[in-house]
């Protein structure tokens, strides 16, 4: 969901800009679509009134980001545009990164769901919500999907629970993980599809390859 309470002048244009001059290569298509409608998502988020950085938006950001670019080719590129996308937002790569592998650690060391509810950062959102300050972004809903994952807190009431803890509706979380979920599928096709056409590509031109070998030997 776009957001429309810009509180810089800041354009998407602008952002976008920005990502391209940290990161002016071209990334493979299965990727770059992806890449930029994440920009937009992202860059109406940072510029709206309410926003405020979150560790939970992160460990979601982190996660997603790592999920929909699992198999790219090159893991050094993968890591340049991490950085080139948060950049290019006026945020940390390395902070980003290091609070979502602290958030991991902490749920997953956790003893469940009450000990999830435990964190401070859910009574700070809790606050904020019912002060309507809180900035909900599908982010927070995907950093609480992980950490229940981390926790395994596979109580179909786990997750509720944790919304309710950071004051965050429950049907927005759960619209929101659908969505995400429905995402990484259609992306799990194309990588599928690229492959299939890659391998094709491959066969073809050793084929040809064959072909002016022999001729050349028949020569």
């Amino acid at each position: 969901m776009l957001c429309v309470l810009v509180r810089a002048e800041v354009t998407v244009s602008d952002t976008k800009a920005k990502f391209l001059e940290k990161y002016p290569y071209p990334i493979p298509s299965v990727w770059s679509t992806i890449v930029s409608e994440l920009l937009v998502q992202a860059h109406f988020t940072k510029y709206n009134r309410k926003y405020e950085y979150n560790a939970l938006s992160s460990l979601g950001f982190v996660s997603v980001f790592d999920q929909l670019f699992e198999g790219f080719p090159d893991e050094a590129q993968k890591a340049k545009i991490f950085e080139a996308f948060l950049s290019a937002l006026g945020e940390d790569a390395a902070k980003t990164r290091a609070d979502a592998e602290k958030l991991g650690a902490f749920a997953a060391s956790a003893e469940g769901v009450d000990g999830l509810k435990a964190n401070p950062l859910f009574a700070t959102m809790a606050t904020q919500a019912a002060a309507d300050k809180l900035l909900y972004t599908k982010y927070i809903a995907i950093g609480m999907f992980r950490m229940l994952e981390l926790a395994k807190a596979t109580d179909p009431k786990a997750l509720e629970s944790l919304a309710g803890a950071g004051g965050v509706d429950l049907k927005k979380v759960n619209s929101d993980l659908a969505m995400y979920k429905g995402l990484l599928s259609k992306l799990a096709a194309a990588k599928e599809l690229q492959a299939e056409f890659l391998e094709r590509e491959k066969r073809k031109t050793a084929e040809r390859l064959a072909k002016k070998a022999e001729k050349a030997a028949s020569e």
